[in-house]
C-alpha cells in the first residue's frame, strides 16, 4: 500500500510518503492551495491511504488544534474520496529533535525539524502495521 502522511500545521503543511515501508519527506506545501496539491499527489503517486497526526494534550484531551485536523481531514475525505487515518503525533517533535542531535547533525538544524516529525509519525504508523 501506498501512504501520504501529513503533518498540519495552521500554514503549511508537511508531508512523507513511504518508499518500501521507508518513510521519507515529500514536500512543504502552503494550507490555503493543500486539497489540490494533495488530490494532485493522491493521483500521481496512486496513494491508497493518507495519515494524518493529531496532536492531542498528553492527559488525552482533544485540543484545538485537533479540531483544525479534524476538520481538514473531512475535507480531504470529501473532496479526494480517501481514506483518512488519525495516528498520535504527541512527542514526535522530540524524538525528532533528540534523533538529529544525537545521530544525524552535530548542530540542530531547527528548518528540518518537521520534516523528520513527519517521517518520524509515518514510520511509527508503518511499523505498527507489521
Amino acid at each position: 500500500m501506498n501512504y501520504l502522511g501529513i503533518d498540519y500545521w495552521t500554514r503549511k503543511i508537511w508531508l512523507a510518503i513511504n518508499v518500501e515501508n521507508i518513510s521519507v519527506p515529500l514536500k512543504i506545501i502552503e494550507n490555503k492551495s493543500a486539497v489540490d496539491q494533495i488530490k494532485q499527489i493522491v493521483n500521481d503517486r496512486k496513494i491508497d491511504q493518507i495519515i494524518i497526526w493529531i496532536a492531542d494534550h498528553v492527559n488525552w484531551r482533544e485540543s484545538d488544534h485537533s479540531r483544525r485536523i479534524k476538520s481538514f481531514s473531512g475535507i480531504l475525505r470529501k473532496d479526494i474520496w480517501i481514506d483518512v487515518i488519525f495516528h498520535d503525533e504527541r512527542f514526535s517533535s522530540f524524538e525528532a529533535k533528540t534523533s538529529m542531535e544525537n545521530i544525524w547533525m552535530k548542530k540542530f538544524d531547527s528548518k528540518r525539524l518537521d520534516d523528520v516529525a513527519a517521517c518520524i509519525i509515518l514510520q511509527s504508523y508503518l511499523d505498527s502495521k507489521i
